[in-house]
Formats: structure tokens, C-alpha cells, sequence
């Protein structure tokens, strides 16, 4: 995936040949397994993810898990070779190769995982996959509402099936289908609410009614996706999950009714709509939602031969349904249409593609000896065997089959046979990768039928017993004898035929239906969007009203009100640990001081700059009172950031219009947020109040305090956890520093390219005195970061303390003498001193990892006795994605401020 734009650049269509070696080498591994899975062994491997909650990366290859990951990968191999000829001259090619590859992994990793909540990460790759894959054409309206259109409803349905694993989970105290028991989860209380999520979520996947909609408007992608994505993988994905559940759900709780029912509904739905359409790719997508209705049923029967027909329709359809969706594509490239009024006759032009057509067509039908006519046969078989709702199911099967004949003769007789079409352009013969992937897919759909003892001893065995609650013995066969099953085949194929002999008729018939056909799914899904988006603007503008002051207040009061409620609602008194509070200190009570005059000093000056210096006097104070608590390293930090900040806020205020007055003048207005002010800082204190009062969490501190030197080598604490026992917290939170400078510094400008960087940059400071004096003081200011970077380990300092600090001393130089002087001074850009940090941060990790340790844990060596380890490289990583973030920023301010 992440080499195919690149390799697309260079091989253009040709890379094809070589990314379709990555599906098919995992399609070989694929076929390696058979026997062991056959043998009834299965693969598990498993990796510890988040085991604080106990989620595991784990996979898992039984019978249904390795009949998905052939088909995913072996129609994946051909669906890859075949895209390379059909989006031969698309300039995104590349793009599409990256897509489809992304997707291709998400569904292997779907069908492959053991563990719900992995699973479901999956499922939800799948989803955006293929939002990219539709919207691929995205110059297109159609594209970008059809894609929108499924990852709104697919998504929607994955919120629910994230709910109903969740509760599984809780439920069963198992969080892996391999382990879970029906006995666990029948009679629960829960039982129904978790039933009805997860059907919710394979529902909307696999476009059952009334959730159907996303699939017929998902042609709108380009051929590849629709042949792939949604006849052969995707779609199926919903199928996947209902069959891997069915030994948990499919007991006496309804849970086999439901499926049959909607399955039904859908199957017949699916059916009819298909016969009215005239493009070749909705009539194929419209059948394939009467498929997976007949699969969902085929799943609700739990009989011998229904759980049979359910895998091998599922195999069977794959097959003839992706060969007929490319080779409808290879006929739209060869002629420029697909509507069956302008096609005909095209047998003559493409004899390999009209072969590949009639032998899916024929396996679609359902005619012997075709894959396609044994999964009829026992369709028909395991339907029966429910009783009455077996017979009204078999009838909805009878009629849906036969439609679907119909709807395989249209695309090959109608298509292919009798007189030429009116098309476009003179239709050619296609490329070898457009007809033989085709050709391919219809071939196996012969061979399963006519050597049906293959696939029934190496697939089809091992895939049933898993889907099966017990034990099911399998047994393919092509002739049965006369069977109720032989007669509803035969009069299927009755049907189909006269219905194809008179399809104008059925049509003009259907057509007269006008009732059904005023309740669009699409125009219901139109208008409810336009109401929710309507809504919601009318939601917003209540509360997006643009005043930042009402905003602040209404956060504030709210912010009041739980936070008095939480003390309200905590056990004891806030003054029962009273002895824990620390002795009055001259230094923190002037700290407190400092801090309260720059607050109220901030709320009564009116100019923007007064505003600035009481900020930064507060910030002092609070930077004094943590020096007197005994925290000097967080004493440093506060005043570095205060400096930093007054030197951000100074020069953007100086670009903003003036303005003579801050805040309301209306007395009323000027109560009220004095008020609000007052009941903030009330409810600041009682949660203050509130947290010294409670206990710690038991030995965390002590713990910490006992290990740091031991442990980590250092005598400093705080150093110790950021760069040691929590480097990964760090870790994440200098990516965010390092990422938000970057960010930032683009809003501000473009900066300096190195021709003007040359240039002398104008001062921030005219006065010769500021001047003079801030060249020793940068100097001294850099001396001092590099020491509080040496020493941070054991005493005062660190990688973060370190870079304000530097900042602090290149920024004063910047202001003094220009940015130029001190970009030539670092001879490297800031943004690379983010990048540098932060590959020293993740390296410092990687070592560990290669010592055969965790991630980001310690090693230690100690040269001539010097103890150095990797906490050392992470600082200096630290240190440098926060000297290169600030630098970047107040660099592109300064120099957009000179220009």
C-alpha cells in the first residue's frame, strides 16, 4: 500500500504486475493452510495490544476465517492486475493501487481477528477504505454522494456493533470468539440488546433492508471496486460476522427468525428492483443484495443442508459475481455504455469476454453442473427442512432465484447474443489482465461444480463446522435424486426463463406497481439529511452565537455547577486532611500575592498590553509559589513559558488594530461577569480543596521516590519519570508540541527561503543599550540550557526546561538582532530540529527494543564510570522538539511582521 504511488510513478500501469505479487503471496500462504484447517486444526496468533484492557492483536485461521482469506486474496490478486489495464491512463492510478491494498488488509485483518475490539478496528478500516475507493472519481457529484451515503450509514452501524461487542464482552467475560459460550449469554438480560446492535451493525454492512440503499448507489466507483468491494469482500463482511456469532445466537431466542425474515424481505426487494434497471453494473449490484438476503437467511435456517447451501452460495457467488462485474466493466471500456438498449450482439467483438459472461451466467442460474446449481440445490434443501416457515421462505427463494435467472440472461443473452448494439464507439476486445480475471473466476465456478468433491473435502467441510453449533456432516453431490429441492430448481428454472421471455411485460407490469415506487429509499435518505442538516444549523447558530464572552461564561458556569455537585457528592469533609496541607511560607504567601494582583489587575486594565504585563505578573507569582512548594523544575518551566508567552503576545497584539477599551462598559453586563468570575474561582478553590483532601493512590509516590536512583539512575524524580518509567506519556505529549509548532508557524506566514535569509533582518528593539546587553545574556542563556540538560537527570533541569530556556536566549537574540543572524547562527531550519528531536526521542526507544526489552526502556552503560543510558538521548530529543516548535513559530512571526 505504501509503495504503490511510488511504484506507480515509475512502472505506470505495469506496477500492477508487481503489487498483485503481494495478495497472491498471501493467497499461496492461504492454500499451504488447507490441510491443517481440514484436518480440523486451526492458527492462532496472538500479541498483548492494550492489556490494561485487556485487547489483543489476535488472529485466528479456522475454516470460515480461511475461505474469506482466499477469497479476499486470490480475487484480490486478480482485481489488482485487472485495475492496472482498466485505470491504465488515470493520473491517480497510484492512488487507487494504495486504496485498494489498504482495503484489501483491513478485510484480512476483519475475517482473521479473534479479539471484538480489533475486529471492529478493522471493520472500521474497511469502512473508510472503501468511502475512499467510491469517492475515487471525486469530480464527480455522484461519487461524492455515494460515497457519503455509505460511510454514513455503514459507520452509523458500526457505532451500534462497537455497543453490542462491548456488552458481549461484559456479558460473556470473554473478549474472543474463539472462547465464547452460548451458555454465557442465552437468558441474560442483556441477551436481546446485544442481539439487536450487532445486527444493526452486519445489517447496514451487508445493505439488508432497509439499510440496502448504499449498495446499488456504490456503483458510482469505478468497475474494479464495484467487482471486489462490493460482491465479493466487503458486503459480505455483515454475512462474515452473522456466521461467525451463529454457534452463540442461533438458539431457540428468535435469533434464526430474524434472519430469515429480513433476509427474505431483502432477497425479494433486491430481486425486483434488479429486473427494472437498464444499466448492466445496478442490475449486477441489485442482484447482489438479493444474494446476501438469501445468505442471511441461509445463516437464520441452522438446518444440515441450509449452513451447507450458506457456504457454498457464499463461494459460488464470489466467483460468478466478480467475473461478471469486470467483465461488464471490460464491456463499458470496450464500448462506451453499459445500458442494455444499446448493447447487443458483442460476442462477435469479444468472444473471450462473452465466454467468461456465459460461464458466471450459467453459474448464476443456477445450471448444472456449475458450483451455482449445487448451492441452489441445497438452498432449496435447508429452507424445507424449517417447516412452515421453511415452505413460505422456499417460495420467496423460488421467486428471487428465478429473477435472478433472468437478470443472468439479460446480462449474457441480451448483452452478448442476437443482433449489434448501437454503442458509442466500435467495441475491441480487451486487454489479457481485463478478460482473464474473469475467465478465471467463471472456470473455478465450473470446476467446484463439476469436481464438487474438492472444495468438499479442503473448504466447504471446515467452513460449516464452524458456522454450526454442533456437529454437521457434509456432502456435496450434483444429483440427489427427485427431490422436493429438484422440483422448486426445475420450476426456478421455468420461471426465470418465461420471465426472461416476456421481460417487457414483467416490467410494464412492475411499473404499474406506482405505490411501491413513490417510497424511494434514496428520497427518504435525501430529505432526512437535508432535515438533519437543517438541525443542526438550526442547533448551532443558538449556541455559535460568535460571542467569545458568552461562550467563556456559559463554560464557566457550567464548569461551576459539576464541579460543585462533584464536592457536593464526595464522602468526608474537605478539611479531614488538614495535616497534609503544607506550613506557610514568606515565599509562597508573596507568590500568592504576586499571582492575585496580576489576576485582579487583569480584570479592571482596559489595554491590550496592560492586559499582557498583569498576565505575566500573575504568571510570576504562581512561577515564585512553586519555587517555595519545593518544585523548582516546575518553578523554571512557568517562568519560561510566561516569558515565551509575553514576547507571543506582544507581537501579535502589535499587529492587531488598536482598540482603547477591553471588555463591556455596560454596568449590568460588567455584574454579571463579575459574578461569573467569582462563582469560577469559588468552585477552582473547593476542587482544590477537594483533591488535597483525598489520599493518594496507594505507594504510587513512594514507589517513585524508592526507584528513581536504583531504577532509572537519577536523583531527580520528575526527570526520571518523564525520560524513564513514563518516556511513552512524554513521548506522546513532544509529538503534540512538535506537531502544534509546525502547524502554527504555516497560519503565521511562509517564511524565509535561504536567498533572504541572508538578508539582515530588522531588529525587534531600536534601543543600542537592549541591544548590547542581549548578546552576552543569549550567550549565558544558551550555556544555561545546555547545563540544565546535563544535569537534569540528577538535579534542577531537563530536555523541556532546557528548550524554553534556549528559546528564551535565541528569541531575545532574534528581537535584538534580526532572524537572519540567527537562523545563520543554527545553520539548520527549526522544523528539522523538530524532526531531529523527535527521531532522537523515538530512537532512544527503538534501542531498547533491539536489546530485546520493551519499547523506550532504559539501557545503561558507564564508561570510565560514567553511568550514560538512553534517558540521556530521549532528553535530548525533548530538548530539541521544543527549542526547534518555538523557534519555528516566533520565527515566522518576526519575519512576517519585517515584510
Amino acid at each position: 500500500m505504501l509503495l504503490a504511488p511510488a511504484l506507480s510513478r515509475v512502472l505506470d500501469d505495469r506496477a500492477g504486475f508487481l503489487l498483485a505479487a503481494a495478495p497472491l503471496a498471501a493467497f499461496v500462504w492461504f492454500v499451504l493452510q488447507v490441510p491443517v484447517v481440514a484436518g480440523g486444526g486451526e492458527l492462532i496468533e496472538a500479541l498483548a495490544w492494550v492489556p490494561a484492557l485487556e485487547v489483543t492483536l489476535a488472529f485466528r485461521l479456522d475454516g470460515l476465517s480461511l475461505l474469506f482469506a482466499l477469497l479476499v486474496s486470490g480475487i484480490g490478486t486478480l482485481i489488482v492486475l485487472y485495475a492496472g489495464a482498466y485505470l491504465s491512463d488515470h493520473h491517480h492510478l497510484g492512488r487507487f493501487y494504495a486504496y485498494l491494498l489498504g482495503f484489501m488488509a483491513a478485510m484480512l485483518g476483519l475475517v482473521l481477528a479473534d479479539d471484538f475490539i480489533a475486529m471492529f478496528v478493522f471493520w472500521e478500516l474497511t469502512s473508510v477504505a472503501s468511502f475512499l475507493l467510491i469517492a475515487f472519481l471525486h469530480e464527480k457529484s455522484d461519487s461524492r454522494r455515494a460515497a457519503l451515503q455509505a460511510l454514513l450509514i455503514t459507520g452509523g452501524g458500526g457505532l451500534a456493533l462497537l455497543a453490542g461487542l462491548i456488552l458481549l464482552g461484559v456479558v460473556s467475560d470473554s473478549w474472543q470468539f474463539s472462547a465464547l459460550q452460548a451458555a454465557a449469554v442465552e437468558g441474560h438480560v442483556l441477551y436481546p440488546a446485544i442481539v439487536v446492535l450487532i445486527l444493526i451493525g452486519c445489517f447496514t454492512k451487508s445493505a439488508q433492508l432497509p439499510f440496502h440503499l448504499w449498495l446499488p448507489n456504490a456503483m458510482a466507483a469505478p468497475t474494479p471496486v464495484s467487482a471486489y468491494l462490493h460482491s465479493a469482500t466487503m458486503v459480505k463482511a455483515g454475512v462474515y460476522l452473522m456466521a461467525r456469532l451463529n454457534p452463540v445466537f442461533g438458539g431457540p431466542e428468535g435469533w434464526g427468525t430474524v434472519l430469515v425474515v429480513v433476509g427474505a424481505a431483502t432477497a425479494l426487494v433486491g430481486a425486483v428492483l434488479a429486473i427494472r434497471q437498464t444499466d448492466l453494473k445496478r442490475i449486477l449490484a441489485y442482484t447482489t443484495v438479493t444474494v446476501l438476503g438469501q445468505l442471511t437467511m441461509l445463516i437464520g435456517t441452522n438446518t444440515t443442508y441450509g449452513l451447507q447451501a450458506f457456504v457454498i452460495y457464499l463461494l459460488a457467488h464470489s466467483l460468478y459475481k466478480g467475473a461478471l462485474f469486470m467483465a461488464v466493466g471490460a464491456v463499458d471500456h470496450a464500448t462506451g455504455t453499459r445500458e442494455l438498449g444499446r448493447l447487443g450482439g458483442l460476442i462477435r467483438f469479444m468472444p473471450l469476454t462473452g465466454a467468461a459472461v456465459a460461464l458466471a451466467a450459467f453459474s448464476n442460474a443456477g445450471l448444472p453442473p456449475f458450483f451455482g446449481f449445487i448451492a441452489k440445490e441445497f438452498k432449496y434443501t435447508g429452507l424445507i427442512e424449517l417447516g412452515p416457515l421453511g415452505w413460505l421462505s422456499t417460495g420467496v427463494m423460488i421467486a428471487t432465484n428465478a429473477l435472478l435467472l433472468t437478470a443472468a440472461g439479460l446480462v449474457f443473452i441480451r448483452t452478448f447474443l442476437g443482433r449489434k448494439g448501437r454503442y458509442p464507439r466500435v467495441p475491441h476486445e480487451v486487454s489479457a489482465p481485463m478478460w482473464a480475471g474473469p475467465m478465471v473466476l467463471a472456470l473455478g465456478g465450473f470446476a467446484l461444480g463439476a469436481f464438487n468433491n474438492l472444495p468438499e473435502v479442503w473448504l466447504v467441510n471446515a467452513a460449516v463446522q464452524a458456522v454450526a453449533r454442533g456437529p454437521v456432516e457434509v456432502n456435496l453431490y450434483l444429483w440427489g435424486g427427485i427431490t422436493p429441492a429438484l422440483v422448486a430448481s426445475a420450476l426456478t428454472v421455468s420461471l426465470g426463463a418465461l420471465a426472461y421471455v416476456f421481460r417487457y411485460q414483467v416490467r410494464l407490469r412492475l411499473a404499474r406497481l406506482r405505490v411501491f415506487w413513490r417510497i424511494s429509499g434514496d428520497l427518504i435518505w435525501d430529505r432526512m439529511l437535508k432535515r438533519l442538516f437543517v438541525f443542526a444549523g438550526t442547533l448551532a447558530g443558538n449556541f455559535q452565537h460568535g460571542s467569545l464572552r458568552l461562550h467563556m461564561s456559559l463554560l464557566a458556569l457550567v464548569a461551576t455547577a459539576v464541579a460543585v455537585l462533584a464536592v457536593i457528592a464526595m464522602p468526608g469533609s474537605l478539611l479531614a486532611a488538614a495535616d497534609t496541607y503544607a506550613p506557610l511560607s514568606p515565599a509562597g504567601l508573596a507568590g500568592c500575592a504576586l499571582a492575585v494582583c496580576g489576576a485582579a489587575g487583569a480584570a479592571v486594565m482596559r489595554g491590550r498590553l496592560a492586559l499582557v504585563a498583569a498576565l505575566g505578573l500573575s504568571g510570576l507569582g504562581l512561577a515564585l509559589f512553586f519555587l517555595a512548594a519545593n518544585a523548582p523544575d516546575v518553578a523554571v518551566t512557568q517562568l519560561m513559558v510566561e516569558t515565551l508567552t509575553v514576547v507571543f503576545l506582544a507581537l501579535v497584539l502589535r499587529r492587531m488594530p488598536p482598540m482603547r477599551v477591553v471588555g463591556s462598559r455596560a454596568p449590568l453586563v460588567r455584574r454579571y461577569h463579575a459574578v461569573v468570575a467569582g462563582l469560577f474561582g469559588v468552585a477552582a478553590t473547593l476542587l482544590v480543596l477537594a483533591a488535597v483532601s483525598q489520599p493518594l493512590p496507594g505507594g504510587i509516590a513512594s514507589w517513585f521516590m524508592h526507584n528513581s536512583l536504583p531504577g532509572g539512575h537519577g536523583a531527580n524524580v520528575v526527570n526520571v519519570i518523564l525520560v524513564d518509567f513514563r518516556a511513552l506519556d512524554t513521548l506522546g505529549e513532544i509529538l503534540v508540541v512538535g506537531l502544534a509548532g509546525l502547524a502554527a508557524a504555516t497560519l503565521l506566514g511562509e517564511g524565509r527561503g535561504p536567498a533572504m535569509s541572508r538578508q539582515q533582518g530588522r531588529a525587534g528593539f531600536d534601543s543600542v543599550f537592549l541591544r548590547q546587553g542581549m548578546r552576552p545574556l543569549a550567550t549565558l542563556l544558551t550555556l544555561v540550557s545546555l547545563v540544565l540538560l546535563w544535569r537534569g537527570h540528577n538535579l534542577l533541569g531537563g530536555g523541556f526546561i532546557g528548550g524554553l530556556v534556549a528559546a528564551t536566549g535565541l528569541v531575545l537574540l532574534a528581537l535584538g538582532f534580526g532572524v537572519p543572524l540567527v537562523r545563520r547562527l543554527l545553520r539548520v531550519s527549526p522544523a528539522w530540529l523538530v524532526g531531529a528531536g523527535l527521531a532522537c526521542a523515538l530512537g532512544a526507544g527503538l534501542l531498547g527494543l533491539l536489546a530485546g526489552e520493551a519499547f523506550l526502556t532504559g539501557l545503561w552503560a558507564a564508561p570510565a564510570g560514567l553511568p550514560l543510558g538512553t534517558p540521556l538521548l530521549f532528553d535530548v530529543g525533548v530538548f530539541l522538539t521544543v527549542l526547534g516548535a518555538v523557534l519555528h513559530m516566533l520565527f515566522r512571526l518576526l519575519e512576517s511582521e519585517e515584510d
